[in-house]
């Protein structure tokens, strides 16, 4: 009887020291287990340096601390970020690959190709993280100084007129912009708000749409800032003039959003959730309005009846 007892314990001692380093790897998870137990990593559908991939590091930062894991910023500006939105549809429901992108991102994919398959419903909605919107600028030294300097220049030279944009996900502003304006313009997509800002300092191209991220480097340099697209002003840029207040309804409000594939399970957002709740009464706040964003978290209720009302404006415009 001690014989077959000592063997018992003996071979559950040898399974316990093999299962131990899986365990001190994140590896192995019980239903006992309390998210996050390992790093988690963040897909950012941008190249690093725009608005998208600021915002966040802005929020994963401190984020991580209250989380009490590494968040490791992974990013992919591929296709205009299709690639990456792509890689976080597909990844496994389990908190430890986690988003970023905005509403307009998803939609435009959603909405207007067809080459790698992608849906609104594909994924978990778990946070808006700051509310803003795209920004039309004037290259360096350009005559262009206020809308009206832009139509007037436009319709004596329609299509001459080039627009960087930093990713496809622009395309929809840039069509707001040319048909509330009155005007034709050409498109360029570039590869990131960076290039595009780059470009227009060296006077490569005529303007620029970008995310009010920028806003603060334009004023420094000088560059005419002609609208912003939101209903109202920016709190953080009130010399910034909106679009409608000078008389056209060109409006692309932008959130950018925490998000994970689809099925995310309740506990992951709810604890994720918790902790921005957490982060956005001091240090997340203070990081996002340190690069010139609003802090805005939404979640929950307010987060889908946005979303439904987002989508449905953004479907129609994209589809007609």
């Amino acid at each position: 009887m001690k014989g077959k007892i000592s063997k018992t314990v003996g071979l559950l001692l040898v399974s316990l020291v093999l299962v131990a380093p899986l365990f001190a790897a994140g590896q192995v998870e019980t239903k006992d287990s309390t998210y996050p137990v390992k790093e988690v990593t963040c897909i950012v559908i941008a190249a690093a340096g725009g608005g998208t991939d600021a915002m966040a590091r802005a929020v994963s930062t401190p984020l991580e601390k209250l989380i009490g894991k590494p968040i490791v910023i992974l990013n992919n500006g591929s296709a205009g970020g299709l690639i990456a939105m792509g890689d976080i549809k597909k990844a496994k429901a389990d908190g430890y690959t986690l988003g970023v992108f905005s509403n307009t991102d998803v939609a435009n994919f959603a909405y207007t190709q067809k080459e790698i398959p992608v849906s609104i419903d594909d994924y978990t909605y778990i946070a808006g993280l700051n509310t803003t919107g795209d920004i039309l600028l004037a290259k360096k030294g350009s005559s262009i100084k206020n809308t009206s300097d832009l139509i007037a220049l436009a319709k004596k030279n329609p299509k001459a007129v080039t627009i960087a944009l930093p990713s496809p996900i622009q395309e929809m502003s840039l069509s707001l912009v040319n048909e509330k304006l009155g005007i034709e313009t050409t498109g360029v997509v570039y590869d990131g708000g960076n290039k595009v800002f780059a470009d227009l300092l060296g006077g490569h191209v005529e303007a620029g749409i970008l995310s009010a991220k920028f806003i603060q480097q334009a004023e420094d340099q000088g560059l005419a800032i002609l609208g912003l697209m939101l209903e109202t002003r920016l709190e953080s840029f009130p010399s910034v003039p909106t679009f409608l207040e000078q008389g056209y309804s060109i409006l692309n409000p932008a959130r950018r959003m925490l998000v994970g594939p689809k099925g995310l399970p309740t506990e992951v957002v709810d604890k994720l959730v918790a902790d921005l709740k957490k982060g956005y009464e001091g240090p997340i706040s203070t990081s996002i309005t340190t690069i010139g964003e609003v802090p805005a978290l939404l979640t929950g209720a307010e987060l889908a009846k946005f979303l439904e009302a987002d989508f449905a404006m953004r479907k129609a415009f994209l589809t007609k």
